[in-house]
């Protein structure tokens, strides 16, 4: 829906000239703060996509509001082509979460490519006698509410990893909200919370050194760099909950420099280069897709996050 809006749109407004696009440089706004993943997936991104465009591109932090202040950013843009979001679920989830947003992710903006998926991660402290999910299962079923999971903070999509798992378990864990995830592992490695949802960069190292035991990986396949941790579908059918790394334009973009865009990130993510440095820092390069495609997945991976949120009436205010 989003993209074929944008796409009818582009048709009613002149589109600019094929040799003139990008006659500037690029604003790619990442609506995180620095070190996280989308801001080093993003700046490793922008360095390939400068060598494609010929343009330079300027990465510019702007968290706040669960992505809604770098949103509403891009979602304002001139429709030039030259202000890019590259957002997660949130862009589409916060309506579900939040009151009076100042923007509308279905008129305002269209989806572009996915550059990488980024699976969540459940990983409990190695001190608790469990060696797999089903372990786990049994134990929170036999004691509701003894067994605690840390997460990002509320609505995120860690704590809505761990609100879907009580609901496709039948079990009844307690959620403990941090400010990141790095203040969220070190409370489980301390043993003062049971277990930690995260996306998996920043697990590695603990899990390396023996200080976080995983369970299970949030992607419906196995990431090749942690082969024998099991998905949570193999004993959750269905059981999804990953980060996808989008691009976004103003909707009103016209649809060939959507197209040119897509193309363009397209031949980046087909790079060795950028291959093997999104895999060292942990991330899945996406599938090939065109805009529409892209919409399509988006669409339907924050559906089965906004069915936790309704279903656990979840807020942020």
């Amino acid at each position: 829906m989003i993209a074929r809006r944008a796409v009818l749109a582009s048709l009613a407004v002149p589109g600019v000239a094929r040799a003139a696009w990008p006659e500037r440089p690029l604003r790619f706004v990442i609506p995180f703060a620095p070190g996280g993943n989308f801001d080093i997936a993003g700046r490793l991104f922008c360095r390939y996509l400068q060598q494609e465009l010929g343009q330079t591109i300027i990465a510019e932090n702007r968290p706040g509001a669960s992505t809604v202040v770098a949103t509403s950013l891009v979602a304002r843009s001139a429709p030039d082509g030259l202000t890019v979001l590259s957002g997660g679920l949130n862009i589409a989830l916060n309506k579900y979460l939040m009151r009076d947003l100042p923007y509308n992710a279905e008129r305002d903006l269209v989806a572009v490519a996915q550059l990488t998926t980024v699976p969540y991660m459940l990983s409990v402290d190695p001190r608790l006698p469990f060696g797999s999910l089903a372990e786990l299962v049994a134990a929170a079923r036999a004691a509701p509410g003894r067994y605690s999971y840390a997460s990002f903070g509320i609505g995120g999509a860690a704590h809505l990893a761990g609100e879907m798992l009580d609901r496709m378990a039948g079990i009844a864990t307690l959620h403990v909200p941090f400010n990141g995830a790095a203040p969220a592992m070190l409370e489980v490695m301390a043993g003062r919370v049971s277990m930690a949802w995260t996306s998996i960069p920043p697990a590695l190292p603990e899990i390396a050194a023996g200080k976080l035991r995983p369970l299970g990986i949030g992607s419906l396949e196995r990431v090749r760099y942690l082969p024998d941790v099991p998905t949570m579908a193999e004993s959750l059918p269905g059981f999804e909950v990953v980060s996808l790394n989008t691009l976004f334009l103003p909707s009103q973009t016209p649809a060939e420099i959507v197209q040119r865009l897509n193309a363009a990130s397209l031949a980046v993510m087909r790079l060795p280069a950028m291959q093997q440095a999104m895999e060292a820092h942990g991330f899945l390069a996406a599938p090939p897709m065109n805009p529409a495609e892209t919409a399509r997945r988006f669409t339907s991976t924050a559906e089965k996050l906004a069915q936790v949120i309704r279903d656990a009436r979840i807020r942020l205010e």
